[in-house]
């Protein structure tokens, strides 16, 4: 694709696009009580990246793409692959306690693509601009979730075409709308900008609320002499198929009860409320 792609919590090969994970931000430690927060389509969440000795994590703030099901019945979270590894554990930000997580759940499967830094710019980005990019996160029982936030009705699995009016959901950004500039069976290029904490988070289409990727590099529009606006994402349909068979949350699909179980990255130091501890 002829430019250095950054994603938004890694880089890529495309000009000026980086990865669009969220900062490193200290927290306290999550406890693993049920979250008060609902985990939905473009919902923010925080991927422990390291434990500190003063009890603080450092975190890579992403966004939530989807909502999955198991073939067994218990929904996940689908978000961007190099947000984090299997194994890390998942918050969110604790209503009314600053700067303090409440841990989710796990990831359990990442594609956690490898990165690279631009000797140039410091940037980290994808070592391998094709390479696949999403996770699933097991999230813990009592976890409440939804299929639909704001905006972000998905109705189906879609494919991209070129032309297509689409939007974004970031938890940095919002919702941004733009068109897709190109499209494969795994990729897809628009012309909207995104930042830092975006990755992961939902692509749909205007015309029929179609789920079609998960945002996963490009270039910051924050960023002067960036050239033109471009975000890539990876397919939703592949990297259900990859993640073993899952199928989408639809809008208007009723969660069962309340309970599930189981680009250069942004980090930011969280405070997390109790002991992080597996469910």
């Amino acid at each position: 694709m002829g430019m250095k792609r950054t994603g938004f919590g890694r880089a890529a090969a495309i000009a000026g696009i980086a990865a669009i994970a969220g900062g490193v931000v200290a927290a306290p430690t999550a406890t693993a009580a049920p979250a008060s927060v609902t985990v939905a389509p473009g919902s923010e969440i925080a991927v422990v990246q390291e434990k500190t000795a003063d009890g603080r994590v450092m975190a890579s703030k992403c966004t939530v793409g989807f909502i999955a099901v198991r073939p067994d019945g218990r929904r996940v979270a689908m978000t961007a692959g190099h947000c984090g590894k299997a194994g890390q554990d998942v918050g969110v930000p604790a209503p009314g306690r600053p700067n303090t997580l409440q841990r989710v759940g796990v990831v359990a499967q990442s594609s956690n693509p490898p990165t690279r830094i631009d000797p140039e710019t410091g940037s980290a980005g994808p070592a391998d601009p094709l390479a696949p990019d999403w996770a699933v996160v097991d999230l813990q029982r009592g976890t409440p979730t939804a299929a639909s936030r704001g905006p972000v009705q998905p109705t189906r699995v879609g494919v991209a075409r070129v032309g297509d009016r689409v939007c974004q959901q970031g938890v940095t950004s919002g919702w941004k709308c733009g068109k897709v500039r190109a499209a494969s069976a795994t990729q897809i290029h628009t012309d909207i900008g995104a930042r830092q904490g975006d990755s992961g988070g939902p692509l749909v289409r205007l015309s029929d609320g179609a789920a079609l990727g998960l945002t996963s590099a490009g270039n910051r529009d924050d960023e002067p002499g960036a050239g033109p606006r471009v975000t890539i994402y990876w397919s939703i349909k592949d990297a259900l198929a990859r993640a073993g068979g899952l199928k989408l949350a639809t809008a208007g699909t009723p969660a069962p009860g309340s309970l599930v179980s189981a680009p250069e990255q942004s980090r930011v130091y969280y405070t997390l409320a109790g002991t992080v501890g597996r469910s």
